[in-house]
């Protein structure tokens, strides 16, 4: 904890106060990388922000009053509200970061000769998939279609045609 003072200075009083007050974060587990707090004194207005991070994430607060002890105590409100909403979210949204298995038929082939391929897919207009596509009948071509977004396959049939498989 770094705590500044522009154009004042911090007392003792003045900064048992306001450990006081930052104990209130104890109450929501977190540790505190950093935390700083710069104290100043304008004319009547007594002005206070902090700044502090947790793991990474920065958090920030000023206030500002006509009475010191008052504008502390309202900086730690506004910290405490960022943290509590913050804290909140990361509980939940917990679940959602991590993707879901693959179903055990794609995971890890059962059978020896059973090949998994996860085939590169371009976006093409359907002109150029049909330009990439051989001419031996069977032949395909995975593509994202440019216009609508669809993935999409161009198949090579025995008879030479192209057909469009939309699925």
């Amino acid at each position: 904890m770094k705590i500044t003072g522009r154009h004042m200075e911090v007392t003792p009083a003045l900064k048992r106060h306001i450990r006081s007050r930052f104990e209130r974060l104890e109450r929501y587990d977190v540790s505190l990388d950093r935390l700083e707090i710069v104290l100043s004194v304008s004319k009547l207005q007594h002005a206070a922000e902090a700044v502090c991070s947790i793991n990474g994430k920065r958090f920030q607060a000023k206030t500002s009053t006509r009475e010191m002890y008052a504008t502390i105590d309202q900086l730690v409100d506004r910290l405490v509200a960022q943290i509590r909403k913050h804290k909140e979210r990361r509980v939940e949204h917990k679940g959602r970061k991590s993707r879901p298995p693959l179903p055990a038929a794609l995971s890890a082939p059962e059978d020896a000769g059973l090949k998994v391929v996860r085939p590169k897919i371009a976006v093409l207009s359907r002109e150029e998939a049909r330009n990439r596509l051989e001419s031996r009948p069977g032949a395909m071509v995975l593509f994202t279609c440019a216009d609508s977004g669809k993935l999409q396959i161009l198949q090579r049939s025995e008879t030479g045609n192209v057909v469009l498989i939309d699925p």
